[in-house]
């Protein structure tokens, strides 16, 4: 059986994470460090102006809904940096836990399982980041081109510096302008990078569960006998079975331990991002509802589909994690183990018992990943816009 690198499909993850000064490893160039405490003060930096921002900006609902629609953004942001800057010593153990014996697949069809998960992963940070470049791009060159070619105002693309009068927001508008791109640049770069890589570990948690069913069913098989009558033979078959279930319970306990580890790590991540989703979610529709111009609009669009969907495939993928991981109770009755022996069947029920209890994933040790708690969160966001609609109608 061929070895598998299962995080080759985070190099890139990994690469823009040694650019964003997350770089989860304490083996590195003491001038990295440096570098970490330049791009630490430089998040801070712009969350201290984009709190600041709102004492001074003017009370128009328009400009407040655009403020909190990035600062809410620079709050999940956030919490991903200094998770990573933190944590880093978990992650690598993420990342080895990946890499470890236990979650090498041992057959042929454990093999295509975990070849299927590292496409998956492939083909999904593909999708995330061309989704995100176009809204990021949609957001930041369209007004350039428009300032330059017809001569358009120019405004800031993140925060309106309102503590800034406007004849120094003016003189200084190109540094101000790529001075906020850059950040907002950053920002994409760390929601990529990062949900990507959370997402992926995920699916490998699936394609362990996917492993463990498939082994489970087969744990009673016997290799073709010499002879009936030899009874070593027959021993050693039945010991053959017990390893190989006590391997599946080893098995199961470990992939526990990975999930309780990602939970460990990237709860505040989740917590914050579904509470942030759901805000986001509900004043990018209240801003739908203002006039803004058109590709203003374009941005939104993609900027509110981005958020649904990093809120709905971590929910959906910690569904499959609790389904699958309940089936695995079921799948172990598929295997031959009425001609077992008793020691087998006693380890058996060890088995179901403790699987009778799933696996999952939870947020902030507060909510599960679900689809359930994806249906609330989308029931929330639309229940605080239908409350701004109607503040509006009787302010009008």
């Amino acid at each position: 059986m061929r070895p598998l690198k299962q995080i080759d499909c985070f190099k890139v993850n990994m690469k823009f994470w040694k650019f964003l000064a997350i770089w989860p490893s304490s083996n590195i160039n003491p001038y990295y460090r440096y570098y970490q405490i330049f791009f630490t003060a430089f998040i801070l930096l712009n969350n201290v102006l984009a709190t600041v921002n709102f004492i001074f900006i003017p009370r128009q609902l328009d400009m407040f809904i655009d403020e909190m629609i990035f600062y809410f953004m620079e709050l999940a942001v956030t919490s991903k940096f200094f998770t990573f800057l933190f944590m880093h010593g978990k992650i690598v153990k993420i990342l080895n836990m990946l890499e470890s014996d236990m979650f090498q697949p041992k057959t042929e069809n454990g093999l295509k399982i975990i070849d299927k998960a590292k496409t998956f992963n492939v083909r999904y940070f593909k999708i995330v980041a061309s989704v995100s470049a176009v809204a990021h791009l949609t957001h930041v060159i369209p007004p350039i081109l428009l300032h330059f070619i017809l001569h358009a105002k120019l405004d800031l693309p993140v925060s309106s510096f309102s503590f800034l009068s406007e004849d120094t927001i003016q003189k200084l508008i190109y540094p101000l302008y790529e001075f906020q791109v850059l950040y907002m640049h950053s920002q994409v770069l760390f929601n990529i990078t990062i949900d990507t890589f959370i997402i992926g570990v995920i699916i490998y948690a699936i394609a362990q569960l996917d492993i463990l069913d498939d082994n489970l069913r087969r744990v009673a098989d016997k290799k073709p006998k010499v002879t009936q009558a030899n009874d070593f033979i027959h021993r050693m078959e039945k010991d053959d079975s017990i390893a190989k279930l006590n391997d599946s319970i080893v098995h199961y306990d470990v992939l526990g331990q990975f999930c309780d580890l990602v939970q460990d790590v990237f709860s505040i991540i989740l917590f914050v991002q579904f509470s942030v989703a759901s805000c986001i979610i509900c004043v990018v529709l209240f801003r739908f509802t203002l006039p803004a111009p058109w590709q203003y609009f374009i941005f939104l669009g993609s900027y509110m589909f981005i958020m649904i969907i990093q809120i709905l495939v971590p929910s959906w993928f910690g569904t499959r994690i609790q389904d699958k991981s309940q089936l695995l109770s079921q799948a172990v009755y598929d295997c031959d183990w009425t001609a077992e022996t008793h020691y087998f069947k006693s380890s058996l029920r060890l088995f179901v018992e403790r699987a009778n209890k799933p696996l999952s994933i939870t947020a902030g040790k507060m909510f599960p990943l679900s689809l359930t708690t994806f249906t609330s969160v989308i029931n929330s966001s639309y229940s605080f816009f239908t409350l701004l609609r109607h503040m509006q109608s009787r302010q009008n």
